[in-house]
Formats: structure tokens, C-alpha cells, sequence
């Protein structure tokens, strides 16, 4: 038996409750590490300069710089946090959460990199605050646009397929929400800018997975004949289950190689992007498919049984009169056969009457 033929045989809308259960365990210990963090810190995630405030520090160097001599310089100087970001034309961008930085503090740290990195080009030096009130706004607007983004596709699904569909697929993006906060908060992952960038990419990907096992099950269906609706999810689920492994595990293994070799400027948005796909692929399967199987399950039972009964209503009535014992009924169409005894008891009544003449 070949690994697909295996997968024709998995049962996964049985183990519903096994899938809701790890689901809702991921959540609250995300929403525990939210809750630490919280209390601790003072804020429930990790924002970082573009969301909290800060400096930045820009710098041109006469040669190229190594980042990594720049970053330890930071360290020493008390700045463990910091980010630094290379660019083109031997530039480099120093972003601190320091709200304010003293000119002495800046001078010191632009003079050491001179020395010890690459001299730097002091009439092209920048130092810029950032005011907590744009991280603010920074914040709104994400919201927004993730709010926005929810309601598009919740409309989409709906004119595509229905609304029952729809509404589980949103529910779904909820779930990969909840689960890659969650995890960002226990990690300690620090959030700027690109993280709505990424959040929006993991939309789409959850989205896109999704679809495909409903358009999926909406083909099935237009086929069905006596098979149940679970049934006939679980098997749309196996005919699909390779195709979205195959495409989330290369986008999975691009992301892992960001994490692992993208730096520290990389890093944190590709955590982001990697804990969006794995619960992304997750929830399309074993989150969305489910739950229209559960708000299907009343109207299931009544669609199948009026479509037994305009299938195959002959059959059934002749079983019926059959076991009544009045008449049997041709199974091709609906006229008693035997009408013999009605014929008989006319003949004895008229030769009962010329007796009597």
C-alpha cells in the first residue's frame, strides 16, 4: 500500500475533539506567556522600536562595514537590544529603544565604530527619534487593516461558496491569530513594522490552504449520493492533504532557513512568518473542516433522507404494500396489478339477481 492509499484511509473528522483540544491548549499557553509578560514587563508582547519609540542612528562608512563588530560595540556600550541593518552604499542604520540619546552617548558609539570598524562619514551621520505616539498609530493602523482583510475574505467565500464555508475559514485565520501571538509571546519575539507585513502574508497562505479543501469538498458534493457529510469531508480532506503539506512544508523549510541564516534583522520576521504557516496548514485541515462538519450535522440528516426518498420512490412503496398485504404496486410506476377479486364479487351479485327472476 503506497503512502497516498494510506492517507485515503485516515480518519480525521472522528478525532475532531483530539484536534480542538491542541488547538485550544496552544492558545492558552499563549494566552498565559501574554499574561506573564504582561505583569512582568508591562506589556503583553515584545514591541520593539517602531511600536514603542526610539532612536535611530544612520551611518555611512567608507568601506564595508562588519556587522558584527558593530553590534558588539553596542553591547558594551549598554545597548543589547539594539538592531542594526546593512544597505547598500557601505550604510548602516542603528535602531535603539532608547527614547532619548544623550549627543555624548551617539558620539561615543559613532567614534568607536570609526575605529574599530570602518571610518565613518560624519557629514553623513543622522539621528532621529521616534515618538511613541507614531507606534501608536503604527499599531491602529495594523488593526485595521487586519479587520479589513478578515471582512474581504469573509465576503469572498461567501459569493464563492457559502456562508457556512466562509465563516469557518474566518474562524480558522482567528485560530492561526490567536496561536502565532501566542507563540510570539512566549518566545520573546520582538514585533516592529515588517510583523504586519508578515501577519498579512500568513492570512494569505491560511487562506489559500483553506479554499482548496473547500472547492474540494464543494465538487464532492455536487457527486454525492448516499455517502454521509462527514464521510464525504474526511475524504476530500485525504484527496487534498498532500498537495497543502507539499507547498506549507517549502514555504516552511524558506522561512526555517531565514531563522537559522537570515541574522537578527531577519530572524524575527520570519518567526513570525514560520509559526503563521505551521498553524495556517494546521487550522485549514483540522480547525475549518471540522467545523462545518458540526454546523452541518442537523441539516444532514434531513438532505439525505429527502434525497433517498425522491431516488428511489417505487421501491419503497412497493416494500410498503408488500408488507401491508392490500396490493403490490409495479415497481414501474404507481397502478395496482391485481384487481381480479373486485371483478369476481360483481359476476356472483348478477347471477344471484337472475336466480331470483
Amino acid at each position: 500500500m503506497t503512502f497516498r492509499e494510506r492517507i485515503r484511509s485516515w480518519q480525521i473528522i472522528r478525532h475532531t475533539k483530539l484536534w480542538f483540544s491542541i488547538s485550544l491548549a496552544i492558545i492558552l499557553i499563549g494566552i498565559g506567556a501574554m499574561i506573564f509578560n504582561q505583569v512582568t514587563t508591562g506589556l503583553p508582547l515584545n514591541f520593539g522600536i517602531d511600536f514603542r519609540g526610539g532612536t535611530v542612528i544612520s551611518l555611512t562608512c567608507e568601506k564595508t562595514p562588519n556587522i558584527a563588530t558593530v553590534r558588539d560595540i553596542l553591547v558594551k556600550n549598554g545597548y543589547k537590544d539594539a538592531i542594526v541593518q546593512e544597505a547598500k552604499g557601505n550604510k548602516i542604520t542603528i535602531k535603539l529603544n532608547a527614547k532619548t540619546i544623550s549627543p555624548d552617548d551617539a558620539n561615543k558609539i559613532i567614534d568607536e565604530i570609526s575605529k574599530e570598524v570602518a571610518p565613518v562619514e560624519k557629514d553623513k551621520t543622522g539621528i532621529t527619534s521616534i515618538a511613541p505616539v507614531i507606534g501608536k498609530e503604527l499599531i491602529k493602523s495594523g488593526t485595521i487593516a487586519l479587520i479589513l482583510a478578515l471582512l474581504f475574505i469573509l465576503f469572498y467565500i461567501t459569493v464563492r461558496f457559502t456562508f457556512q464555508f466562509a465563516l469557518a475559514t474566518v474562524l480558522a485565520l482567528l485560530h492561526d491569530i490567536l496561536v502565532t501571538l501566542g507563540m510570539l509571546a512566549l518566545f520573546r519575539v520582538e514585533l516592529n513594522a515588517p510583523f504586519i507585513g508578515a501577519f498579512l502574508t500568513i492570512m494569505t497562505y491560511s487562506v489559500e490552504d483553506s479554499v482548496v479543501v473547500m472547492d474540494r469538498i464543494r465538487e464532492n458534493l455536487k457527486f454525492r449520493t448516499k455517502e454521509s457529510f462527514p464521510d464525504l469531508v474526511n475524504r476530500s480532506i485525504t484527496e487534498v492533504w498532500v498537495r497543502s503539506m507539499n507547498t506549507s512544508i517549502t514555504t516552511f523549510l524558506a522561512s526555517f532557513s531565514l531563522v537559522l541564516f537570515g541574522g537578527p534583522t531577519l530572524r524575527d520576521f520570519s518567526m513570525t512568518l514560520m509559526f503563521g504557516l505551521l498553524s495556517g496548514t494546521y487550522s485549514s485541515i483540522y480547525i475549518a473542516s471540522p467545523l462545518l462538519v458540526l454546523w452541518h450535522r442537523g441539516k444532514d440528516k434531513s438532505g439525505v433522507s429527502k434525497k433517498v426518498a425522491t431516488v428511489e420512490p417505487e421501491k419503497r412503496a412497493s416494500v410498503v404494500a408488500s408488507e401491508s398485504g392490500e396490493a403490490t404496486l409495479s415497481e414501474g410506476a404507481n397502478t395496482v396489478v391485481n384487481q381480479a377479486p373486485k371483478k369476481k364479487k360483481k359476476k356472483k351479485s348478477k347471477k344471484k339477481s337472475k336466480r331470483r327472476r
